[in-house]
């Protein structure tokens, strides 16, 4: 019995064949496939792998371009047209966001930022400080419950509110991470915790700002008539981002003495 050389190419050429080689299914000799919109394929060449790499990468590059530009002065804006149906022209809320805080955790495990304090504290609460990491996420819920309360609970659905407070919390990471910048470049442990102190009051001013700006576009507001109901949006934001730490903490202290007990 002669065994086939593993170098020498196969006989019948897959590509000759008159079916998708996504899902099986027969194209009938369409260039897309009928069942699942793939592409007839062909042979693999070194153009044909560089084309289509720069075309997936260069598609998904200026998305996110696109929408991180515009976010940074019209996140209500953007949260609108996407809520309204340019859903290709910007980048997913959720996708976006996910990215975003990935980064910042990156960024905080780098310089240390939430580690700063006492060591021995830190040690004996480690399982506290992997939960802690999360606290801010929380505000994400504080958005969606003022906007909803205080703006435009009958003309958006909840999960369009959400698509608002994903984009608005995905701009506020922004400033987060330019906050860090001094933190990754004198790398001194000694610097962390005073800044992280001072950071608490500017950072939220900062993010105030973004969610007023947010709001008054993604509602198109006209502050003479509305000012009163976005600084009452506002103060619900940060009444229930308060409410919703204080209650995440108390959580993960009772969790924590379940299992010591």
């Amino acid at each position: 019995m002669t065994v086939p050389d593993p170098g020498t190419p196969p006989t019948v050429d897959w590509a000759a064949r008159d079916a998708c080689r996504n899902c099986g299914a027969a194209r009938g000799g369409a260039p897309y496939c009928g069942q699942c919109g793939q592409k007839a394929a062909h042979r693999l060449g070194l153009g044909d792998l560089r084309q289509e790499t720069w075309q997936k990468w260069r598609l998904f590059e200026l998305s996110v371009a696109r929408t991180a530009g515009r976010l940074l002065l019209r996140p209500g804006t953007v949260a609108r047209e996407y809520v309204e149906g340019a859903r290709s022209r910007h980048v997913h809320p959720l996708k976006l966001l996910l990215v975003s805080v990935a980064l910042l955790l990156l960024v905080l495990d780098t310089t240390g930022f939430l580690r700063a304090g006492d060591q021995t504290y830190l040690g004996a609460m480690a399982m506290m400080q992997r939960y802690a990491n999360w606290t801010f996420t929380l505000g994400i819920f504080a958005v969606v419950a003022s906007s909803m309360l205080v703006l435009g609970r009958r003309r958006y659905n909840l999960v369009e509110h959400l698509v608002l407070a994903a984009y608005a919390y995905a701009v506020i990471i922004g400033p987060n991470l330019v906050n860090q910048l001094p933190l990754l470049v004198v790398r001194d442990p000694a610097l962390v915790l005073p800044w992280r102190e001072a950071a608490k009051w500017y950072m939220y001013a900062v993010k105030g700002v973004v969610l007023a700006l947010a709001f008054h576009q993604f509602f198109e507001l006209d502050l003479r008539r509305d000012a009163w109901r976005l600084a009452l949006a506002l103060a619900v934001f940060v009444a229930v981002d308060w409410l919703l730490r204080r209650a995440y903490v108390h959580a993960i202290v009772a969790l924590l003495y379940a299992r010591a007990a």
